[in-house]
């Protein structure tokens, strides 16, 4: 979809969780008329990362399904799951403020 122009169901169905595009939904729904180009951009910068990161994505999964060990980058650390765990706090603060 990044080669043309975004259009609200083309950016639900770059969501690839259900979730997400449920929360993408509501957010276009409850959002006032005037906040809506931000919101909707915002949601086009997010597709847009999830579909540069892709073939990398899929290029772990691979190494994963070949039985592969995941780059050391990218195994789990006490720092992973301390970033992991501030990420998760930001989220669950971000939804509680909307």
């Amino acid at each position: 979809m990044s080669s043309g122009e975004w259009t609200i169901d083309g950016i639900a169905h770059a969501l690839g969780v259900p979730e997400q595009r449920m929360r993408f939904l509501r957010d276009i729904n409850l959002t006032p008329l005037a906040d809506l180009p931000t919101v909707l951009d915002r949601w086009v910068r997010h597709v847009t990362a999830l579909e540069a990161a892709k073939p990398g994505i899929d290029a772990l999964r691979a190494r994963v399904a070949a039985g592969e060990a995941l780059p050391a980058e990218m195994e789990h650390s006490e720092e992973s799951a301390a970033a992991f765990e501030r990420l998760r706090a930001q989220s669950q603060q971000s939804r509680g403020a909307a």
